[in-house]
């Protein structure tokens, strides 16, 4: 079930008291707040005890379960990368600074487990205040971070130590910026091979229009519109893939297939189908009733094809046995004459 915070759903006691025992505890500094992480993730249950008693409630809330398992995927990882920039013009060569990601079971619709490592800039080593007051991270954050290769290796190990199969698992975005613009420019600017799963995303642009209707929206925009609520800080690399994540199972519960929607990839190029070859159709051609034959003293002449006529001898034993005869000189040992022709010699 999918348990999506409702103030309709909200339990009040009916005793005035009691809604005010529970209104102090809420309020009560001493209690363990709930993480950051923990706020930021949907939960689902396959325990939930709550059965509705109308049959279409529960007819719709096993459609649901049900769409959630017949997936082409089995794991999502929701990544939003950060990079060094400037105010004004574009910084060259723009390089990843956060590189976050979270784990999205897609049978569930579960966010498992968050991974986020700070990548150290070679190029433009000193971070910008712009840089700095946009993405909230720090200089000594970087200066401690780790090259682009050694994150991708991190990130690697970390899916694989969560059990999941690479051929089952697709890279979700909001854009195409983070797989088509950003890692790969960096990747082949520095000569770095990153993983293949990298070279095929979804950009959950275009499943969230598919749900809420075409249009221009941030990320911020388009989690509000799917009444949720937006967790953290924006331009937080890994916060914004929390909300992405949590956006991500919003569209799976209204059962938008999930599909890739961009690729580094060229399609493979289709061999050019074999022209069939033109089956010759032999025409047996009648005799026309005005024929010349231009005889020589030797007996040459053309048969109706027009083509010089082919002597032979009758093999066959019987009373013509030994006879000469002509015919049809186009004629070959397979399909035999081409005309009827046919002459005995005098």
């Amino acid at each position: 079930m999918l348990c999506l915070p409702s103030a309709a759903a909200a339990f009040r006691p009916a005793d005035p008291a009691g809604r005010g025992s529970i209104a102090s505890q809420q309020h009560n500094p001493s209690l363990p707040q709930a993480s950051t992480a923990s706020r930021g993730m949907l939960s689902f249950s396959s325990a939930a005890p709550f059965r509705p008693a109308d049959p279409a409630a529960r007819g719709a809330m096993a459609a649901q379960k049900q769409s959630f398992r017949m997936r082409e995927f089995d794991y999502f990882v929701v990544i939003d990368f950060e990079a060094t920039c400037k105010e004004g013009p574009r910084i060259y060569p723009q390089e990843i600074i956060e590189f976050p990601a979270v784990l999205v079971d897609a049978a569930t619709g579960g966010l498992l487990s968050s991974f986020r490592t700070y990548v150290k800039p070679r190029h433009h080593p000193v971070l910008t205040a712009f840089c700095k007051e946009l993405t909230g991270i720090q200089q000594e954050q970087v200066d401690g971070g780790v090259e682009l290769a050694e994150a991708l290796a991190m990130h690697d190990s970390w899916l694989a130590a969560a059990g999941v199969a690479k051929n089952r698992l697709a890279v979700v975005t909001w854009g195409d910026w983070d797989c088509k613009a950003m890692l790969e420019f960096e990747c082949t600017f520095k000569g770095i091979a990153k993983p293949a799963y990298f070279n095929q995303w979804v950009n959950l642009r275009t499943p969230f229009e598919a749900a809420f209707g075409a249009g221009r929206r941030n990320l911020q925009e388009a989690v509000r519109e799917a009444g949720l609520q937006w967790d953290g800080r924006l331009h937080c690399g890994l916060d914004d893939a929390r909300n992405t994540a949590r956006l991500l199972v919003e569209v799976m519960r209204r059962g938008v297939p999930i599909s890739i929607t961009g690729s580094l990839v060229p399609a493979p190029l289709r061999e050019p189908e074999p022209k069939p070859k033109p089956e010759i159709q032999l025409q047996p051609q009648a005799a026309p009733l005005n024929h010349c034959l231009n005889w020589c003293a030797g007996g040459s002449g053309y048969c109706y094809c027009g083509v010089p006529i082919g002597g032979n001898m009758m093999t066959m034993p019987g009373p013509i046995q030994g006879r000469f005869f002509y015919s049809c000189g186009n004629s070959t040992p397979s399909f035999g004459p081409m005309c009827p022709f046919l002459l005995w010699a005098v």
